[in-house]
């Protein structure tokens, strides 16, 4: 019997009774009842796979493989690594794999991830090496300059013929030895060095057969080729970017990475960072730092996505840097995980496809933090956009790219030396990194969030004052932003939550030194002028909310948890369902809906809402004398749902900040001493990010402006 939808139902009904939304002050910390408005509106349980109604339905609905077919400990068996001459390719493309064994005896297992019935992924095709075996490939090419390996020089060892018909997502080449080899006796770990296997004795457990492990992989000498299916014909609803430039950048396979080099030559000892990196190399970084690839954070939203039947398709990072164009077919635009660098050109298209009406969602943390540009490989082929180049220059203090004109350090760098200017990330997302690596905190609601629509239809829309939801732990992780007040802030945004942690890895410069800080972390959400909606999560681990499949489920990253077996597992902790039914709500406003949404989650309507609220200024009065700290007050308020927000400007409207409170606010304004007269102006959002048009407001004098 096939693990399809259908066969899910019963399994996702009787999960969803030990669902976890996290502790509510003063409720009970295990909320596993519905509210009575959602249990009220709940679909029944249906069979999509009867007529699937999109073509993600009807691919998930065919027989998936379990993780021990397709997945690896960490990154793999280190005698057989490989990548793809692309990290995408269109449908009826040519995906080539470029892999250096000495096995004589290998094969090419491709797999499509997805939900596959909570499987995870499906077996789509069987490939074999079209080159001779034992295939011998030649050193990679180095530039001890920059410290940049590129392995494109490697001969090409298989390929797969995408089918014209493919289904657009991330796919896992898994090349599997099938020779026979000694090797380490350890259950998955096929690069521990070999050793003799303790024998069986009294009081040696696991040599005398305890803890055997259950979900041993069923062939452990493999290891992975992630790759991009794309269909630039697509007008899915939904398309998502993976974070490959981070894969690429943080990859360290030959020595060397955008965070140091092992290569020889590093004078001292000192692990001097590479300012070139290729994606012509295989990707060894699930091994050491898993928190930056794609089975942390990008896999569990391809699995809820899939599961919940969304019309969507998939690029990769480079696709919108290269053919941005494209991003313009779609209703949402959706990054994910650890999304930190970005090229100029590729933020550039994203907002082009914003400014066209195109809904973005940052589902990401540490997001635009680095500014990186593309070179040819140095292969000899010269292929396009194969070679990352960041010279890390705020780490240097200077201009060092020798593109005088180009900036690649960090998008928020002010000084003298970047000739771009700064432009923090915020002004994009919403949100702006603060807080390093490793962190593991919960997301906060309390109950004056949890009113805002995006809540509708959960627990969190309950709460009553003074009381607040905590959900999840790793949700703020492995890095997370805040909502600053910088001079970049988008107009109008609406905070949804408020988590304040102290003593976390805080920034203190424009990128390169931390120290201990307390941070308050809030989603947000914004609408730009085109009408698109923004909406920042301002974490790396949002999606953990959405589903609980995915490396690092212990929030301990597996590296320094369990180097015996870095695998994808379960978060006993997780999914959400107040995080899934927020998503649900969210993509609703942006125009988008589920085609089979699970168990437990309600459908939501868009908002119908297109009224602003109306905001005032109480004190102080018109023609006032102000000096030193004035507190300016006022109140908000909407007809059509909840006030979100309000911003205010004491310069007749050049610069906005954000005000303490909703239906009653205030701000606290420094008077500059030279100040002759001042026009305060007010502007209110709503939950629905309707922003209100400055109003008359009221004018000041200052010390200065009064007559003697």
């Amino acid at each position: 019997m096939k693990p399809t939808y259908r066969s899910w139902l019963l399994l996702s009904a009787v999960a969803l009774l030990v669902g976890r939304i996290g502790s509510v002050g003063g409720m009970a910390p295990e909320l596993v009842a519905q509210s009575r408005q959602g249990a009220a509106n709940a679909v029944p349980a249906r069979d999509p796979c009867a007529a699937p109604p999109n073509r993600i339905i009807a691919e998930n609905c065919k027989t998936g493989n379990d993780s021990t077919d397709w997945d690896v400990h960490a990154a793999g068996d280190p005698t057989i690594q490989g990548f793809s001459t692309d990290v995408s390719v269109n449908v009826g493309q040519t995906a080539s794999f470029k892999i250096k064994t000495h096995s004589p005896r290998y094969r090419i297992d491709i797999y499509r991830s997805g939900w596959y019935g909570g499987k995870g992924a499906r077996l789509v095709a069987t490939v074999r090496p079209s080159a001779p075996l034992p295939q011998t490939q030649p050193e990679c090419i180095g530039d001890p300059v920059t410290r940049l390996l590129d392995c494109g020089n490697w001969n090409v060892s298989a390929s797969w013929q995408v089918p014209g018909d493919a289904v657009s997502g991330v796919y896992i080449a898994r090349l599997v030895r099938e020779d026979d080899e000694p090797g380490t006796w350890r259950v998955e770990n096929a690069d521990f060095p070999p050793s003799t296997r303790p024998p069986a004795a009294p009081h040696a457990y696991g040599a005398s057969g305890l803890g055997r492990l259950r979900n041993a992989l069923k062939d452990k000498r493999a290891s992975h080729i992630v790759f991009i299916v794309r269909d630039d014909a697509s007008r899915a609803d939904v398309v998502v970017q993976t974070s490959d430039i981070s894969w690429a950048t943080y990859n360290r396979y030959g020595g060397s990475s955008t965070y140091g080099s092992w290569i020889q030559g590093a004078a001292a000892g000192r692990p001097f960072r590479a300012s070139k990196v290729s994606y012509n190399r295989p990707n060894t970084n699930r091994e050491w730092n898993i928190v930056n690839q794609y089975f942390n954070a990008e896999y569990p939203l391809v699995r809820w996505l899939e599961r919940n039947g969304y019309d969507v398709s998939y690029i990769a990072g480079v696709d919108s840097h290269r053919a941005g164009a494209n991003l313009k077919n779609h209703k949402i635009f959706l990054s994910v995980g650890h999304d930190e660098y970005w090229s100029g050109q590729q933020r550039r298209n994203v907002e082009a496809a914003r400014d066209a009406g195109v809904n973005l969602a940052f589902m990401s943390g540490n997001e635009v933090f680095w500014k990186v540009r593309f070179e040819p490989s140095i292969d000899g082929s010269q292929t396009a956009d194969r070679t990352v180049v960041c010279y890390k220059e705020t780490h240097s203090n200077m201009k060092v790219d020798p593109k005088r004109d180009e900036w690649t350090g960090t998008w928020r760098d002010s000084r003298w030396f970047n000739p771009e200017g700064a432009q923090p990330e915020n002004a994009l997302t919403g949100t702006i990194f603060t807080v390093n690596a490793y962190r593991n905190d919960p997301l906060i609601v309390p109950a004056k969030y949890g009113r805002m629509r995006f809540w509708r239809n959960t627990e969190v829309a309950t709460l009553k004052d003074g009381e607040q939801a905590v959900l999840g732990d790793g949700i703020l992780g492995h890095e997370w932003d805040e909502d600053l007040d910088n001079g970049f802030r988008p107009a109008g945004i609406v905070r949804l939550s408020e988590t304040t942690v102290d003593n976390v890895p805080y920034i203190q410069d424009h990128g390169s030194v931390y120290d201990s800080g307390t941070a308050t972390h809030n989603l947000v959400l914004f609408r730009a002028p085109s009408g698109a909606m923004v909406f920042g999560a301002g974490t790396v681990q949002y999606t953990w909310g959405l589903d609980n499949f995915h490396d690092n489920f212990t929030g301990i990253p597996a590296d320094r948890a369990d180097r015996y077996s870095i695998r994808v597992g379960y978060d006993q902790r997780g999914p959400i369902k107040a995080i899934q039914q927020a998503t649900v709500n969210l993509f609703a406003d942006m125009g988008v809906q589920p085609h089979g949404l699970q168990p437990g989650l309600v459908p939501a309507a868009p908002s119908t809402d297109e009224s602003a609220p109306l905001s005032k200024i109480v004190e102080p009065a018109a023609g006032a004398v102000v000096s030193g700290t004035v507190t300016i007050e006022g109140t908000a308020a909407d007809t059509g749902g909840l006030v979100g927000g309000v911003e205010i400007s004491t310069d007749g409207g050049t610069t906005w900040h954000p005000a303490f409170g909703t239906e009653r606010w205030t701000y606290d304004w420094s008077v500059p001493r030279d100040l002759t007269s001042a026009t305060i102006l007010t502007r209110a959002t709503d939950d629905s990010t309707n922003l209100e048009a400055p109003s008359q407001g009221i004018t000041v004098r200052g010390r200065l402006g009064v007559t003697p």
